[in-house]
């Protein structure tokens, strides 16, 4: 499991490397209210982002699975995750 912040390099690579895997988008604080869970092709997080932003400057992006992505999102920030609707 890989985390991104300030690095959309980073997570791009991870991307194109992982295509069967998982990305939970968060705030940058993740809170049990907004952890949205994605695949690693889902249009809204990997074909360029909104207004010209940063993937990974307002949001983090947590990688990996989605066993340890589940079990990171219960442990770790205290909620589940929220399926994406356009890819889940």
């Amino acid at each position: 499991m890989q985390r991104f912040a300030d690095d959309d390099a980073g997570y791009l690579s991870w991307l194109s490397r992982n295509p069967d895997g998982y990305v939970v988008n968060a705030n940058r604080n993740p809170s049990p209210g907004y952890l949205i869970l994605h695949r690693a092709t889902c249009r809204t997080i990997a074909e360029g982002p909104a207004n010209g932003g940063r993937w990974t400057m307002d949001y983090i992006k947590v990688c990996g699975n989605r066993a340890e992505l589940e079990r990171w999102a219960q442990n770790v920030v205290g909620g589940p995750l929220k399926p994406c609707v356009h890819c889940e």
